[in-house]
């Protein structure tokens, strides 16, 4: 998702750099757009931190510019859609999307994992279970869930060699015999973990969640992009920054 940022139907504000020849006015007018947009990101990440749950720094710096050029004088605010540079799972986009539009959020990889091995019925996602290990943010542990599917095999079918196997030390680790799927009569509801004598639910099989429109992304870069006195302030410093560059 993004918000284009132009400066159509704003002749007062770009007055000022009529004193610029034609490719010098481009580049202020590209100076301004550019601040416009990096304006937003801070609105956007306090937006974050009132709406989410003790959020991550992935998801506080989910936010990219596409900056305007000389060509294309039109700046954009997104949410990212690439994953962070060592992480398998999501894009921000992904858990943004039904935050800001409402509906279903889409499936984790745990989860695609778990379906593809036959656990996790359809329909069906997961949440922690009151034995789960929790990061900082509330969310379970990546080491606590990598061992789940490890011990239930469930990790990627085509022979990964993350999954539990009778090795001395995979044994060791215990995982294999570990982690079983708990069932209600022939509906499976979660994951136990057995060590010893205790035993705990890890996850928990839930219905698909739903979730309404909490964050209004588009609201919050519009306030920016339409705060016409602060676009000429931009276009004033970049005239300023003009002339005394001689561009």
């Amino acid at each position: 998702m993004r918000y284009d940022i132009k400066a159509d139907g704003l002749d007062d504000a770009l007055e000022p750099l009529k004193q610029l020849s034609g490719p010098a006015a481009q580049r202020a007018l590209q100076m301004a757009l550019n601040k416009m947009a990096e304006e937003a990101i801070g609105p956007l990440q306090s937006e974050v931190a009132s709406v989410f749950d003790r959020p991550t720094p992935f998801t506080v710096n989910a936010f990219r510019i596409d900056y305007a050029k000389q060509s294309s004088l039109e700046a954009a605010v997104a949410v990212k859609d690439e994953k962070s540079g060592s992480s398998k799972g999501q894009a921000p986009e992904a858990w943004f999307e039904p935050q800001v539009y409402g509906g279903e959020r889409q499936l984790k990889a745990s989860e695609k994992w778990l379906r593809q091995a036959g656990i996790l019925p359809a329909g069906m996602y997961i949440a922690p279970g009151r034995g789960a290990r929790l990061d900082a943010y509330g969310n379970m542990s990546r080491g606590h869930i990598q061992q789940v599917l490890s011990g239930l095999k469930a990790f990627d079918l085509s022979g990964s060699d993350h999954n539990a196997t009778d090795s001395a030390r995979s044994l060791a680790k215990g995982h294999g015999r570990a982690f079983f799927v708990v069932r209600k009569g022939n509906r499976p509801i979660g994951i136990a973990e057995r060590r010893g004598k205790s035993m705990q639910m890890v996850l928990l099989f839930i219905r698909e969640p739903s979730y309404s429109r909490r964050f209004d992304f588009h609201k919050v870069v519009r306030h920016v992009a339409e705060n016409d006195a602060l676009f000429e302030s931009y276009i004033d410093e970049a005239l300023a920054t003009a002339l005394r560059r001689g561009w």
